[in-house]
């Protein structure tokens, strides 16, 4: 094949159904952690509108045990709901997002809801002695859409990790096979559709999609696939060629990811004389490139007198970092809108203001190499310095 069918089929498969109506979509609703909080305390209330009783609770309470790695298994109890909760016994705080109380059997579920399981930021330790106080038993729970192991440090690996599609899937089929429900509560079944749409991966394609996917097997010249039989054994020989090319451009595109963090790494001296010479002075005073999870494609610039110099007061970001700061870490006010954003180009983040800029420099151009008297990345930066002060 001179063109991979993964290349052609990526965008496809990957793609969501957006223009299927769905309330979620409509609201903007769904997207940030206290909305989805918001509806996670709502289907855990045995006594919520949903209808459901303890449906859900027993359902979250198993996929908690699933989630644990020892210990001896929650029990089912009539859990009461709470949101936003103060860990700590300071006033600063230390918030929970969810906190379920079992006065039954003394426990206590601490819950923090995040789009990725970690803590970022939170106190493992504080919130397991809120759920240990006055004699109860606590359970420390992350709520996350993606699982990422290596984001779970601090104490954060002993987490029950529990992902919103393997909870709103179990309702959903439970849903699905009662009539008497379906038929007694019209406007709730209507709802968790729209529920399972949104949190699930396993979305329907539409018929344009699917006769977009039925057109790049054929510009891939793998069309002749329909016609063999049986049909299931085809499936899995596609699904298995598919697998194989997928995991070659990964590793391919993850060891290019490394190159580019090289190259940055070394021409981030240069930059950083560039910038010193253009303010004037020695205000970028170090280099740090240590990160790890989804931050560690960044190069971090930090600068006197900012946040004690203990965090970069600026970075260079690009690939699955810049994409994760720009459209889901929310710690980031002023980002670049989704349709506009071009990962193909490095971006810019300032701490100070809470700012991602997309640059107009290249992953490409980095890898064939920026030459020092290429000020582009110097004027950016020194832009985005002086407009913050």
């Amino acid at each position: 094949m001179q063109d991979p069918l993964v290349t052609r089929l990526l965008p496809i498969l990957a793609k969501r159904s957006e223009d299927e109506f769905n309330i979620f979509n409509v609201m903007h609703h769904g997207t940030h952690e206290k909305q989805i909080s918001n509806v996670f305390a709502w289907l855990l209330g045995a006594n919520g509108t949903h209808k459901l009783g303890d449906a859900f609770q027993r359902i979250f309470v198993d996929e908690v045990n699933a989630g644990r790695r020892d210990g001896e298994p929650i029990p089912y109890d009539e859990y009461s709901v709470e949101q936003e909760r103060n860990t700590s016994n300071s006033d600063k705080g230390d918030i929970a997002d969810l906190v379920l109380r079992g006065d039954k059997t003394g426990t206590v579920l601490v819950v923090e809801n995040y789009y990725i399981s970690s803590g970022h930021g939170h106190s493992y330790e504080g919130y397991g002695a809120y759920g240990d106080r006055d004699g109860k038993r606590g359970v420390v729970v992350l709520l996350c859409e993606i699982v990422a192991r290596d984001e779970q440090t601090v104490g954060w690996e002993n987490a029950a990790v529990v992902t919103y599609a393997n909870l709103v899937e179990k309702l959903f089929n439970r849903i699905v096979s009662d009539d008497h429900y379906r038929r007694s509560y019209p406007d709730q079944y209507t709802f968790f559709r729209h529920i399972h749409s949104q949190f699930t991966k396993g979305r329907r394609m539409g018929d344009d999609d699917l006769i977009k996917f039925v057109g790049a097997m054929c510009a891939s010249g793998e069309a002749r696939r329909f016609s063999f039989v049986p049909t299931e054994v085809a499936k899995s020989n596609f699904g298995e060629m598919l697998k194989e090319q997928a995991m070659e451009r990964f590793g391919e595109s993850r060891d290019l990811l490394q190159r580019v963090k090289g190259r940055l790494k070394n021409y981030a001296q240069v930059l950083k004389g560039q910038v010193n010479e253009a303010l004037g002075s020695e205000d970028v005073t170090g280099i740090k490139a240590d990160y790890a999870g989804i931050y560690q494609w960044s190069v971090g610039f930090t600068v006197a007198g900012e946040e004690g110099e203990s965090e970069p007061g600026f970075q260079l970001k690009f690939g699955p970092s810049a994409w994760y700061a720009n459209e889901k870490d929310k710690s980031w006010k002023r980002t670049v809108s989704a349709s506009a954003a071009d990962y193909s180009c490095l971006f810019l983040t300032r701490l100070k203001t809470k700012e991602v800029r997309q640059s107009a420099v290249t992953l490409l151009e980095v890898l064939d190499g920026l030459s020092s008297d290429d000020f582009r990345l110097r004027d950016e930066i020194v832009r985005l310095i002086r407009e913050s002060n």
